[in-house]
């Protein structure tokens, strides 16, 4: 079925984006100068966002409609990982974390994650629900692998290209900011089934 094809790959997207902001929002605020409380406020603030967003998806998200919801909270995540990546003062990247849910834990507990997996098993005969949601698990299980090992990209841009490095780090929020664009387009397809 192609909607839950879908909700496969926006999973292994957004848990590659979690798994490397993840790793990289400590280094990226500390090459800024951020640290101590400023670090602590905008990794929370992002956190905070993530959990904001996790309510309304938990207490709403079918009133409002899960593509309308899954297709917003994606968009607001582009937008809050550009911020940040345009951003240079601890306010500003602490409002941007925020907008954009950014997660400093790693792992993807946030709203998308849920609206997924109450749809997917509208995607399979009764029967086969444990094998779509043990694939679904999976697949983000090797997203926040591929996520973390690409963490690494912002050293090797700096090294192999003269990139600084915030500015190769940089680099790899928009990639993170690119995949969420994927998304957004993959959430607009999806049908009555969601």
């Amino acid at each position: 079925m192609l909607e839950r094809r879908i909700l496969y790959v926006t999973a292994v997207l957004r848990s590659i984006t979690t798994s490397l902001v993840g790793v990289l929002i400590g280094v990226y605020l500390a090459r800024l100068g951020v640290k101590g409380a400023g670090l602590g406020a905008t990794v929370s603030a992002g956190l905070v966002g993530a959990a904001l967003a996790a309510i309304v998806a938990t207490f709403l998200g079918d009133r409002i409609g899960r593509r309308r919801f899954l297709i917003t909270l994606t968009a607001l995540s582009v937008l809050g990982t550009v911020a940040f990546a345009l951003m240079e003062s601890p306010l500003g990247l602490a409002a941007a974390a925020f907008v954009g849910m950014l997660n400093g834990m790693g792992r993807d507990r946030g709203a998308a994650l849920i609206l997924e997996q109450a749809a997917l098993p509208g995607t399979a005969a009764p029967g086969d629900r444990t094998r779509v949601i043990a694939w679904y698990t999976m697949l983000q299980d090797l997203g926040h692998a591929v996520g973390s090992l690409l963490a690494g990209l912002p050293t090797l841009l700096a090294a192999t290209s003269g990139t600084r490095e915030p500015s190769a780090h940089r680099i790899a929020l928009y990639l993170c900011a690119a995949l969420g664009l994927v998304a957004i387009t993959l959430y607009s397809r999806l049908g009555p089934a969601i």
